[in-house]
């Protein structure tokens, strides 16, 4: 059995040696944390546009105008602050995830404060799939979830690879090419395993 994956850009050809899952990866994962902080840039534009209504000032409350521009900018201030901190924990993220070809299993690193280390060995995994919703087709990324022997039964009991992924292989986000040749490479590798096992 080769013992170093063949040569895709991007891989370590050494054993053993984690790499990241690629930079399109770190913008998945900083799109999946800035649901709150837009709402907040939002509210902020709609309120810096009626700021200067006529209807404003008929408001019984003195300087009212003024004070819709004192919230906009607070909420300007709070889309920047909750922006900059989910950036950084998407990168916090996206430095701790890892994985490594190794000889006899796939190696996946992951967390940030509760550091988790996943082997998979060849000879377990069925099967690996790839998947891409619609966003991921248009950014040219595939998740990828390799079922092992002791999880394939509950390949139907969950249709989000995220959950099933949790008791197998999971990346979230690869660069197609990579997804491909990862999918093409643990297959041959798993095969190689079952075949040397048999005999």
């Amino acid at each position: 059995m080769d013992e170093n994956p063949p040569s895709h850009p991007g891989v370590p050809e050494e054993s053993y040696t984690y790499q990241n899952l690629g930079k399109k990866t770190l913008m998945i994962f900083v799109l999946q944390r800035i649901g709150a902080p837009f709402v907040l840039l939002l509210v902020s534009i709609g309120l810096f546009s009626i700021q200067g209504e006529d209807f404003l000032k008929q408001v019984p409350v003195p300087n009212f105008p003024s004070y819709i521009g004192l919230i906009a900018w607070a909420c300007f201030f709070l889309f920047a602050i909750f922006f900059l901190l989910a950036f950084f924990i998407a990168w916090l993220i996206y430095v701790n995830y890892k994985f490594a070809l190794g000889d006899n299993s796939l190696k996946i690193k992951r967390g940030i404060l509760n550091k988790e280390e996943v082997a998979i060995p060849y000879r377990q995994i069925q099967d690996v799939d790839i998947n891409r919703d619609l966003s991921f087709q248009m950014m040219g990324l595939s998740r990828i979830v390799i079922l092992t022997a002791g999880h394939e039964d509950s390949r139907d009991s969950s249709d989000d690879p995220a959950e099933r992924g949790q008791s197998e292989g999971y990346l979230p986000a690869l660069d197609k090419d990579l997804a491909e040749w990862l999918q093409a490479e643990l297959l041959k590798r798993a095969n190689v395993q079952k075949v040397v096992e048999e005999k």
